[in-house]
């Protein structure tokens, strides 16, 4: 027998418009202004929403250690303050292992482009303060322990490969003396740190770390072209905007050396993993999106832009124990959630000390990159479907005029029949992507109704469209009739 699928679809083809703050908006003590108009902002944001899918790069000193100390498993990024580990203590132990091969940049960006990515974000630098730049503000860097510029090596491999270019810096630092963690005492910090520095008399002192942040940020924004993202991380309670990091003049000083830079929100206190957030108004002072950490939230955020931080795995850093990976499969699904709840997929990958991507890693974003291949018309440039009712598991995105329809993941025994009313849809040649061959065939039927008769669009979709699809996830395309 078919499986029967009714789907009441409302305004499925119009097109989708959203509340957003109104622009321009004063600022105060604690935040910069907002001076261009809603206009400006939709332009300056627009290669951003239609990009979709980037790839996020989480590399440093703690990528050698491979999600141990001497032995003892802590973590990855994390693992100096997971092990409370002072700052030499770890750095000694961690930078002999740091050992990025020639080249390495250049697989990443060459990874990503098969992938499908639009933009690629690399951790200049992390908690534990380690730079991957050249900076004349430390000698804790790259540049110094290496004589290698792996922000440099980054910026131009991913331009070569046509990506847009990002960086994630840390504004809270583990390593600089002045930088005070007791702003906000849950903070995260090394514990035989803050021992260490009350040993050697080092006060505390956040103007001085502050200072250095904005130089180090400056250096970013000058040295390496023209930056499309700076992605922040990370606050919390009262560490956060003009107290913690005076984010109001880091703010104006990214605007002011490159007004088109787009930024997330996480110089103000957010948690991505926080579900009562979720449907909160974003505050455009504290950034243009918001940043849902391993997690696509069920409705979006309507009116917000924002963007899903996902892992392949469960670390971010590389981790010799991380071996449970997802399928491709769940990574399509999670760019088809994106797709239909208008958001961004960034997607982690964690080289190893020597810059190489994990075999398995780099095997998903590979065959997540043959699915878009088919596919990708249903993920770029799309928004999603206004007021769509859909049943469970079934999801729709919009790309200008055409609506793409993604079911869930199953394997029909037999054809399968859809059925959507008549007045709610417009379109001829329904198919699937990819599939030339696989016919859709549609017709128009009837019901009896409580006054009239209720007209639907039935469309039965062979079963071979799910066994014959990029890893058995098929995109139906209804194009509007007129």
């Amino acid at each position: 027998m078919k499986w029967p699928v009714m789907m009441t679809m409302l305004a499925l083809l119009t097109g989708y418009t959203v509340a957003q703050q109104e622009l321009p908006a004063a600022g105060d003590a604690n935040h910069a202004p907002v001076t261009e108009t809603t206009e400006e902002r939709d332009l300056r944001m627009d290669w951003w929403r239609k990009a979709k899918f980037g790839m996020f790069i989480h590399y440093g000193l703690y990528s050698g250690l491979a999600g141990e100390f001497k032995g003892q498993p802590g973590g990855t990024e994390w693992i100096q303050t997971n092990l409370g580990l002072d700052t030499d203590t770890y750095a000694a132990e961690a930078k002999p292992l740091f050992v990025p091969a020639p080249g390495c940049a250049e697989k990443w960006a060459e990874l990503a482009e098969a992938a499908g990515c639009r933009y690629m974000v690399l951790t200049s630098k992390h908690h534990d303060g380690f730079a991957l730049f050249n900076t004349k503000t430390t000698d804790y860097s790259s540049q110094a322990l290496l004589g290698r510029d792996i922000v440099k090596e980054f910026a131009d491999a991913a331009r070569a490969h046509g990506m847009r270019v990002g960086l994630y810096h840390s504004v809270i630092d583990w390593h600089h003396p002045s930088y005070d963690n007791t702003i906000c005492p849950d903070l995260c910090y090394p514990v035989n740190q803050a021992e260490m520095l009350k040993q050697k008399g080092i006060p505390r002192n956040q103007e001085e770390y502050c200072k250095y942040l904005h130089a180090q940020v400056r250096e970013l924004l000058t040295q390496y072209g023209t930056l499309d993202i700076i992605w922040w991380d990370y606050s919390q309670g009262a560490a956060e905007g003009e107290r913690a990091w005076k984010a109001p003049a880091l703010i104006e000083m990214c605007r002011s050396i490159n007004p088109a830079i787009i930024m997330n929100n996480r110089l103000y206190s957010f948690s991505g993993f926080d579900k009562s957030r979720d449907g909160v108004q974003l505050d455009l002072r504290c950034g243009d999106y918001t940043t849902p950490e391993k997690r696509i939230p069920e409705q979006g955020y309507p009116g917000i832009d924002w963007e899903s931080c996902m892992t392949v795995g469960d670390k971010w850093g590389y981790n010799r124990y991380d071996v449970k990976l997802k399928e491709p499969a769940d990574i399509i699904r999670q760019l088809q959630q994106c797709a239909a709840r208008g958001g961004n997929l960034l997607l982690n990958i964690g080289p190893k000390a020597d810059g190489s991507v994990p075999e398995g890693v780099e095997n998903v974003f590979r065959r997540v990159g043959k699915w878009m291949e088919v596919n990708g018309e249903s993920i770029y440039e799309s928004r999603p479907v206004p007021s769509v009712h859909l049943p469970e598991g079934w999801m729709a995105s919009i790309v200008y005029e055409d609506t793409y329809i993604f079911p869930p993941k199953m394997q029909p025994a037999e054809d399968v029949v859809i059925r959507i009313r008549a007045h709610e849809i417009d379109t001829v040649d329904p198919c699937v992507l990819g599939q030339p061959d696989c016919y859709i065939e549609m017709e128009r039927v009837e019901e009896p109704g409580e006054d009239e008769p209720k007209a639907y669009m039935q469309f039965t979709i062979p079963a071979s469209a799910w066994t014959d699809a990029v890893e058995g996830m098929p995109v139906f395309k209804f194009s509007n009739a007129n």
